[in-house]
């Protein structure tokens, strides 16, 4: 009864982080077009937001562990949750650059706290000897809930007006709040505890995992945005449907579930990021000689290779009660990685040979600084 008990409410939050993540990540693909085309300036100006938006959660990120310990963490959850859709009610009413980039920074404020406090309550609810493979679940709903946001933003805006995609990220966050709202979670009298620390904000330990991560997801933040159309021209067979790029991500991410479980071998990490790596250079080379289809399944399939495999890295360099921090670190590290790709698209929306090209580059240095550097660091460093 306590294991159907516990299944239950980690499904709860696993769904939450699901839907925190499809509400935030279906404006990402077009809110810099949009508000591009609204205030009349260059998309490169307002993707400059994503960078203030990955600001915020590091402005706030000191503060995870007072929050979270000091009040009821289903609460700190459900406010930041409701402090996040505010913020995307808010791009309806923007009308000049400063509040566009006061509203991202304030909303990766929230997303911060909101992903915190979710991890946190992940963490409490799971029993101790199940938590790592809890943590890797969980991580992978969140990275499935981004690439269907995704795929949902780039079709809706291809379809509808864009108050009709901030209507269902609001509705993706009110359901995100009700669903937590609903999950049980046992007393704990409140912690005395400092106001800043880094404790569930940035392991440093794993600031060589970390920058390698940022190079990872720089990529796949490349080629988020609607600032190069040509990847959203794919069409469906004879039918004349057009098919987002990620469509393909996404069932090359849910493929590489089963993949992932043949390598029983030794050094199972070792070889799934390679090889992970190794599909992300070539989806990206590939990108203009082959069908945009094929390029999206090898990059979900090396995203899903990768991603659970850096996550377990980062929690084994973690020492004891640090599983949460790792876990922040690690979210942080691939949001800034996002960020800094989409930024860096939208900088270049007209020079797409060039984009492509530095997406070879920064995956091939992923590449060479995972085998070099990041997975020796590892290897000396893990604790667990």
């Amino acid at each position: 009864m306590a294991v159907t008990l516990w299944t239950a409410h980690f499904i709860r939050i696993c769904i939450a982080n699901l839907l925190l993540f499809v509400s935030l990540y279906v404006l990402f693909p077009v809110l810099s077009v949009e508000m591009a085309d609204r205030l009349g300036v260059p998309v490169a100006q307002t993707g400059v937001i994503f960078l203030f938006f990955t600001l915020g959660m590091f402005l706030i990120g000191p503060f995870h562990a007072y929050l979270v310990d000091a009040y009821k963490r289903k609460h700190v959850c459900i406010y930041a949750f409701a402090l996040m859709v505010a913020a995307t009610v808010g791009y309806a009413f923007v009308t000049n650059l400063t509040e566009l980039i006061l509203l991202s920074t304030v909303q990766g404020l929230a997303f911060g706290v909101a992903t915190t406090a979710g991890i946190t309550l992940a963490i409490d609810i799971t029993n101790s000897t199940l938590r790592s493979a809890g943590n890797v679940s969980f991580s992978w709903v969140a990275r499935l809930g981004m690439i269907l946001g995704i795929v949902l933003g780039v079709w809706l805006y291809q379809s509808y007006p864009i108050r009709n995609l901030l209507y269902v990220s609001v509705i993706a966050g009110v359901l995100g709040i009700l669903v937590v709202s609903g999950i049980y979670v046992p007393f704990r009298a409140p912690i005395v505890t400092r106001l800043y620390s880094f404790d569930r904000f940035l392991l440093l330990r794993s600031w060589i995992p970390a920058i390698n991560m940022i190079l990872i997801t720089f990529v796949p933040g490349l080629l988020m945005p609607l600032v190069h159309p040509f990847l959203n021209d794919s069409i469906l067979g004879n039918t004349g449907v057009s098919v987002p790029f990620f469509v393909g991500v996404g069932g090359g991410y849910l493929v590489s579930l089963l993949f992932a479980r043949l390598f029983f071998l030794k050094e199972k990490t070792l070889r799934l990021v390679i090889m992970g790596l190794g599909l992300e250079i070539l989806a990206i080379s590939l990108l203009n000689s082959t069908p945009i289809g094929v390029s999206s399944i090898l990059l979900g399939l090396g995203l899903g290779f990768i991603m659970p495999e850096f996550l377990i890295m980062f929690v084994k360099l973690s020492h004891h009660c640090q599983r949460g921090t790792a876990n922040t670190t690690h979210l942080l590290a691939s949001e800034m990685g996002i960020s800094l790709g989409i930024a860096t698209a939208c900088c270049m929306e007209l020079d797409i040979d060039r984009m492509l090209h530095i997406g070879q580059i920064v995956a091939s240095i992923a590449l060479i600084f995972f085998v070099l550097v990041t997975y020796p660091y590892y290897k000396r460093k893990k604790v667990r």
